[in-house]
């Protein structure tokens, strides 16, 4: 073998050659035999710098540090930068659309990656993407529209953690297959790349679905900023339920001023994406409208999905300002002290931790009976329960928000003094924890409030709540047998509030109990003080 100590060396060519013989077998210097037909260029610079001529070049200052000579594959591979990082920013930092219209988003979905933010993958990457079988066709027109061959660039790290997968796995569950066995499938072509493109996103899946009681969880959901932008039904091939229904029977729409979120729903490999449409009017079932449909049978649908998905991930990230940020995330629990709260599809589950469970359960069910028979307004319901496991299931949903004006102050106040009157007239009951934290504002009509949470709510006698806070509650509640309470002013965070509704909060506020008005005195002063706020804004 004839080799140059530059071309080793320096990785420059010479004209100084000279020979050096490897033989048969060549002993290494860990005194292990390499065959010639095993040997490799580590063991030739091994060789050669038992040579004193090498070792000389090598410790001389003058010549630079030894760089071990490339073949021709491995100078390729450091020509390759690794741009996956880079790629999944592109994605995911894309131009925010302004929310599209329902008739374009089938073009939108569909629409072609533009070339500088295609995946780039090496051609055999590309060869081995493509198929010819019949059952799972993909040629190369089809994954153009998701990557572009390069020598210079590649993202096979992302693509083998977010793309490969889902494209290669021809291995489909059988359509006689159960709905677990398609869950794998579902997630592998939706959930995975929707959480890399949608990092701040948190994915759900319904863990109760065969509790007997009312489940309004969708089989998955992606929470942004604590609100579903983005829900699926699945069902087995053989299912003879209807998931697109399901998704409109399991929702409440909360999601103003937004035209419309997403969603789909499966028969196995069939998947359907949707626009979950805002009702026309009140508490309706949204209307469900399908957009796309990809069959997850073929590979080359496969692909063709991948980009829809990329694509729905743009729309989800223009739907979330326009909807804003919730106080309490959906789908997600929630815990506090001794319960656990969850906003559901259609209403808000509670289930109580510690404790006697039944027995807790059963004072609310009694109380809710006792609210209804005396037709309080302005209030939730109990729709069932389950003693058992300490759930109960309330609505309606509303929107855990503040007044941010005078005029939402007025209407917030007002219905909850309607409710009171009911409640402390004859055979009275008392909720003993009013705070805006439980006055929740209608989602049908906005100017609609009601009261939540009964846990605390007592009739006469009755005795101390000192787990309540002195900041939020009147001082009677901290005493056996009181009456009535207040709810807090709120003047402390609105602007430009008239005087009259601060002395008025202020009045509510006493700590004298003779001076403050029962809830009857108080709603008609209040009506009182509005009427004559609005005349005034009249002039």
């Amino acid at each position: 073998m004839i080799a140059s100590v530059n071309c080793l060396i320096l990785g420059e060519a010479s004209d100084n050659n000279f020979n050096v013989v490897v033989g048969e077998v060549y002993t290494n210097d860990d005194k292990i035999d390499v065959a010639f037909d095993q040997f490799t260029v580590s063991n030739f610079k091994e060789l050669l710098y038992r040579r004193k001529k090498v070792k000389r070049v090598v410790q001389d200052p003058d010549i630079p540090a030894i760089v071990a000579p490339a073949t021709d594959l491995e100078r390729k591979r450091k020509a390759v930068q690794d741009v996956g990082g880079e790629v999944l920013r592109k994605l995911i930092k894309r131009t925010r659309l302004t929310i599209p219209e329902i008739g374009s988003l089938s073009e939108l979905l569909d629409g072609e990656l533009s070339e500088d933010i295609k995946i780039p993958i090496s051609q055999n990457e590309i060869d081995l993407l493509q198929s010819k079988n019949v059952t799972v066709l993909c040629s190369l027109d089809d994954l153009r529209v998701l990557f572009r061959v390069s020598d210079t660039e590649s993202a096979t790290d992302f693509c083998i953690r977010a793309i490969f997968s889902p494209i290669l796995n021809d291995k489909i569950p059988p359509d006689d297959g159960t709905e677990y066995s398609f869950v794998g499938l579902w997630d592998n072509c939706i959930r995975n790349l929707l959480e890399y493109l949608i990092p701040d996103g948190v994915s759900i899946r319904n863990c109760s679905k065969f509790s007997s009681t009312r489940d309004d969880r969708p089989d998955y959901g992606l929470i942004l900023n604590n609100v579903c932008l983005f829900r699926g039904e699945e069902k087995s091939p053989t299912s003879t339920e209807d998931p697109k229904s399901e998704l409109g029977r399991k929702f409440l729409w909360t999601y103003d001023p937004a035209p419309y979120v997403l969603g789909y729903y499966t028969h196995g490999p069939q998947v359907t994406f949707v626009a979950i449409c805002r009702p026309v009017g009140g508490y309706a079932i949204p209307d469900v409208v399908d957009i796309v449909q990809s069959n997850l049978k073929f590979r080359s649908e496969r692909v063709r999905h991948l980009l829809r998905i990329i694509n729905l991930s743009c729309i989800i990230n223009a739907l979330q300002p326009v909807i804003g940020r919730r106080g309490i995330p959906e789908f997600k629990p929630v815990y506090r002290n001794d319960r656990m709260i969850e906003i559901r599809g259609t209403g808000v589950k509670k289930t109580y931790l510690f404790g006697n469970i039944q027995t807790r359960v059963q004072k609310l069910v009694n109380l809710y009976e006792k609210l209804v028979r005396k037709e309080v307004p302005n209030i939730d319901h109990l729709d069932c329960y389950k003693k058992e496991s300490g759930s109960v299931h309330l609505s309606p949903k509303g929107l855990q928000v503040v007044p941010n004006n005078q005029q939402e102050l007025f209407e917030a106040i007002i219905c909850v003094l309607e409710a009171l009157v009911v409640l402390h007239d004859d055979n009275d009951i008392y909720h003993r924890d009013i705070r805006w934290d439980n006055i929740i504002r209608r989602y049908d009509d906005p100017s609609k409030w009601f009261l939540i949470d009964w846990d605390d709510a007592t009739e006469y006698p009755n005795s101390t709540a000192m787990h309540l806070t002195t900041e939020e509650h009147a001082p009677e509640v901290f005493t056996r047998n009181h009456r009535g309470e207040v709810i807090k002013n709120a003047s402390t965070w609105i602007t430009n509030l008239s005087e009259k509704i601060t002395e008025f909060g202020d009045l509510l506020l006493s700590q004298d109990s003779t001076k403050r008005p029962s809830a009857k005195k108080a709603l008609k002063k209040f009506k009182k003080i509005k009427k004559k706020i609005l005349e005034e804004q009249v002039r």
